[in-house]
């Protein structure tokens, strides 16, 4: 009579653990993705960093772009991101065998901060130019062409400033690339290299200019015959015309 009351007591324990169980699975099927940011507009800092926080499926990836964090288990969230401009970056939710969930936050940079790293910038590329200003005459009576010929790549990111005669001029936009004959001979000019210069100038064929740059290295191009020509390089930073 025990026996027979063990089994059965035994029976409805199995019986009783099966039911939790689908009920369990019944839970976890129904389960559903969900996001909740904390802030819709969030501010970048000085850093160009901002930071998304919030609420989603516990455990769940929660990514923009190619960046991505792991909720805990609880689903709460903090995700950094570089900050590329002022818009809109989109937040997504996943988890294995569930239905991707997202949600937009918008994102800006205070203008105090935007202005702030203008003038860092402004102040960063002025100090730059008066450097090469400063160094340009000076490596240039060092540096003769025969020397910046024989190894551009030796000399390169080296201030430098020539004076010569444009033998052609090349519109790519808006790059300029200028050769330049550096060298006076007489009443001619010879020594070729080439000048890159980003910016607008009106310096044409036959004018006499002043360049202030650095050493670009050795240029290379194609002539109209597919023929490799390799040259002397300098980027300017600065184009005057003289005459």
């Amino acid at each position: 009579m025990k026996k027979g009351i063990g089994i059965l007591l035994l029976g409805l324990v199995l019986l009783l653990a099966a039911c939790g169980s689908n009920e369990k699975n019944a839970e976890t099927s129904n389960e559903k993705m969900m996001i909740q940011l904390d802030e819709k507009n969030v501010a970048a800092d000085a850093n160009d960093i901002f930071t998304v926080t919030g609420k989603t499926t516990p455990s769940a990836t929660v990514s923009i772009g190619d960046v991505s964090i792991d909720a805990n288990k609880k689903g709460k969230f903090e995700l950094m991101h570089v900050y590329e401009s002022d818009k809109s970056y989109e937040v997504v939710a996943s988890k294995k065998g569930m239905t991707e969930v997202r949600a937009t936050v918008h994102v800006t940079q205070p203008t105090a901060i935007k202005e702030e790293k203008k003038e860092q910038e402004e102040a960063a590329k002025e100090k730059a130019e008066k450097e090469v200003t400063e160094n340009a005459k000076p490596n240039a009576a060092k540096i003769t062409f025969a020397m910046l010929s024989g190894n551009p790549d030796k000399y390169a990111r080296e201030s430098y400033y020539l004076k010569g005669q444009i033998a052609e001029v090349v519109d790519g936009g808006a790059t300029k690339y200028l050769k330049v004959n550096m060298t006076q001979a007489g009443d001619t000019w010879k020594d070729t290299v080439m000048v890159i210069y980003t910016g607008t100038t009106d310096a044409k064929k036959g004018d006499i200019i002043e360049v202030y740059g650095t050493i670009y290295g050795t240029y290379a191009f194609d002539d109209a015959n597919g023929t490799t020509i390799t040259m002397p390089g300098i980027t300017a930073s600065s184009i005057n015309v003289v005459e």
